[in-house]
């Protein structure tokens, strides 16, 4: 099955990284973005 379709491991590790890169950016966002935002909001 993947002889046959060796572009399928590459797509899904593709997606794998992509939503890694995904998460790990929405993570960041929140630390810098949300976290001192809802801390001044507590204020």
């Amino acid at each position: 099955m993947n002889i046959d379709l060796p572009t399928d491991d590459g797509w899904r590790a593709l997606a794998g990284v992509g939503a890694g890169y995904a998460v790990a950016t929405g993570l960041i966002f929140a630390l810098f973005f949300l976290l001192p935002y809802l801390v001044v909001r507590s204020l």
